[in-house]
């Protein structure tokens, strides 16, 4: 039996975001939209692509200062392993897609240009003005007073800005910036 690994993996993501209350869907959208048009541009595996991004937030919590939070690259990246063994994916591509999620926040280097598209679509996400409402929202949802929210929105703005390395993210997201900071800045 063939398994769809995209979808098996966005499956995985709906049920894994509602137990662990995070991350916000719209921003799993927002990246895996990002992630099918840089995977078209660059010319790579959109399969693994959309797998490594429905799979890099499976473990994960809401609270930013968690031992969970903190080390969630790691750990989604040894949850997705078990499962794409059990789903028969071949050994290569679980390489290519564990490497995707531990580096989608810089502190581990990409291996393939699969994951170098995976972490400019996961950091894009808080570079739109679009993220920025969901991510907002999702604060707000979880108990952030607004000035809160609005300081961590921009914090993660910039820090996500950071790590985008392809010349087209980063032109867009400078353009987007502008408009979150005018927007946020009332």
């Amino acid at each position: 039996m063939i398994i769809n690994i995209v979808k098996q993996s966005k499956k995985l993501m709906r049920e894994q975001t509602v137990k662990n209350g995070a991350p916000a869907w719209g921003l799993t959208e927002i990246a895996a939209a990002k992630g099918k048009e840089l995977a078209k541009k660059y010319k790579v595996d959109e399969k693994l692509v959309m797998t490594s991004l429905y799979l890099a937030h499976t473990i994960f919590d809401t609270d930013k200062n968690s031992k969970i939070r903190k080390n969630h690259t790691n750990l989604s990246a040894d949850f997705a392993l078990k499962k794409l063994k059990n789903w028969n994916v071949s050994n290569n591509d679980q390489k290519i897609i564990a490497n995707a999620i531990q580096a989608h926040h810089a502190s581990v280097p990409t291996t393939s240009l699969i994951a170098e598209v995976v972490k400019n679509a996961e950091c894009f996400k808080f570079v739109t003005l679009r993220g920025g409402l969901i991510f907002l929202h999702e604060l707000g949802r979880r108990g952030y007073s607004y000035k809160q929210a609005v300081t961590y929105v921009l914090e993660k703005m910039n820090e996500k800005i950071k790590y985008l390395t392809f010349r087209e993210c980063i032109k867009e997201a400078e353009k987007n910036k502008k408009i979150i900071i005018d927007i946020f800045s009332v």
